[in-house]
């Protein structure tokens, strides 16, 4: 471990209480109570009522190590199950250097993963408040350090991410450095889905339910030509002390028809869900030539992955919705059959589900498990697509409120979400598609294309707004229907 300005350690030793716990990133009490439980090495300095304790940084690595709860987790590969043949775990450290490492509790959570082991706010109000009025003003005094220590201490832990060109970097809620991970080779971002920043794909909290605040990250690496070397994607779980718990890097072959497929593989999406209650890791995988893709829900504690869906087509985006008949992943993306954008809409339970495709062509997977989605959307292109002749327009955004679905389908080639159609479907009974609008940015250039002569009716009589594109709509039950929307005026 690496010294940080929040420890005072001399020449490898720690001299108070206050600073064994920082560099184990627990409290105080924690470190106490692993001391007398756990066989902590601390030492105490002879003489006197309160005797001072002082530790040695290279004892507490050495028990780091050793013990099974507070050290890193360390995985063997070779005692796992692998279902599917598509994980990658390694033992830790793989590589990379990580850098020091200061953190302790918290429950602060922008990503909405609660932070368990922890008195909430409100649990301390009642408790607090009968504790003043028994101690006094030097109870009073006492909470009001601890109170003050605990902010302090909570500081420690990772409230952002951030990437340099080969490394990712956890900071505190101060903006200041907790560690550094380096990995192997540089980092491209342009790999993953829409080239969307790294920082997207990055994700902070207690994943594994022991009360830390884990770090959660895609990292697509570049690969060399010249060393033979091919890009992968991989996604890895640090500790808040900079620790690297797990790493899954997929390895999956398919057959689509008469065509096999395999690497390499790149991640497009990457979603953590904890509405049920229990954190579940949902990542989408995209081959770089032919654009098919899988999702496999990743085990917390482990990294195990289990397939859950293949499309054929790209992914770019992932979500969820809870409805009163159970939870379904959302799964928005391109689908190379009917060539355009769609949606998948499956149950969480399900365990294997397809995207619906015609039976002796090249998009059908031969080799995958038996399953169906409950739902497959595939959206119409638009009048601006097809005039630009741009190819791909999947869906790259899905949001969720209550029981509505809004999906954001790009209609051209750019990273921006300019010159988007905008659906929104309804998850009351049955799911339904209920409206189509076009964005801003898709009415300023179907205006600058009249005045260019390219269209030859206004935004106001454009027929794809008087009569909107059907959507085609797949269920295990009734195959495939056409969905018939309301028109949609420029003006409302």
């Amino acid at each position: 471990m690496v010294d940080v300005p929040q420890i005072a350690a001399v020449n490898g030793r720690l001299n108070s209480w206050k600073d064994i716990a920082a560099y184990l990133g627990r409290d105080v009490r924690t470190a106490i109570r692993w001391e007398k439980d756990k066989g902590l090495p601390v030492h105490r300095v002879p003489g006197g009522l309160r005797q001072a304790v002082f530790a040695y940084t290279t004892e507490l690595d050495a028990w780091l190590k050793g013990d099974s709860e507070a050290a890193p987790q360390r995985l063997n590969p070779e005692s796992m199950d692998h279902p599917n043949d598509t994980t990658e775990v390694v033992p830790f450290p793989r590589h990379g250097k990580p850098r020091s490492l200061v953190a302790s509790s918290s429950t602060d959570s922008e990503d909405g993963l609660s932070v368990s082991g922890l008195v909430s706010g409100s649990g301390r109000s009642k408790a607090t408040k009968y504790a003043l009025a028994g101690l006094g003003a030097a109870g009073v005094l006492v909470l009001a350090w601890v109170g003050l220590h605990h902010r302090l201490a909570s500081a420690s832990f990772p409230v952002r991410v951030g990437f340099t060109l080969n490394a990712v970097q956890a900071f505190d809620g101060a903006n200041q450095l907790l560690w550094t991970y380096t990995f192997p080779g540089p980092l491209q971002p342009s790999a993953l889905s829409d080239a969307q920043p790294l920082d997207d794909f990055s994700f902070i909290g207690d994943f594994r339910g022991k009360g830390d605040r884990e770090v959660l990250v895609i990292a697509p690496l570049r690969g060399d030509v010249n060393l033979g070397i091919e890009p992968r994607t991989e996604v890895d779980l640090f500790s808040s002390r900079g620790a690297l718990l797990w790493s899954y890097i997929p390895k999956a072959h398919f057959k689509f028809g008469k065509h096999e497929i395999d690497g390499p593989w790149t991640s497009g999406a990457l979603f953590v869900s904890s509405q049920t209650g229990k954190t579940r890791i949902w990542a989408a995988v995209c081959q770089t030539v032919w654009a098919n893709s899988f999702v496999v829900s990743l085990d917390p504690q482990t990294g195990k992955d289990m397939l859950r869906f293949v499309n054929t087509g790209v992914i770019h985006t992932l979500n969820e919705i809870r409805t009163p008949r159970g939870s379904f992943l959302l799964v928005g993306g391109f689908n190379n059959e009917p060539d355009t954008g769609s949606l998948a809409v499956i149950d969480e339970t399900r365990s294997f589900a397809a995207s619906p495709q015609s039976d002796g062509t090249r998009h059908k997977c031969v080799s995958c498990p038996t399953g169906d989605v409950d739902y497959y959307f595939v959206f119409p292109r638009s009048e601006i697509n097809e005039l630009e002749q741009v190819h791909e327009d999947g869906v790259i955004e899905v949001s969720v409120r209550d029981e509505q679905i809004q999906l954001r389908k790009k209609e051209l080639n750019t990273t921006s979400n300019s010159a988007a159609t905008i659906y929104l479907l309804r998850a009351h009974g049955d799911l339904r598609p209920v409206s189509v609008r076009f964005d801003s940015g898709y009415d300023m250039l179907h205006r600058k294309l009249e005045q260019e002569g390219r269209i030859h009716h206004t935004l106001e009589e454009c027929p794809e707004r008087l009569h909107p594109r059907p959507i085609q709509m797949w269920t295990p039950a009734g195959s495939w229907t056409r969905i018939d929307l309301e028109p949609s005026r420029a003006s409302e």
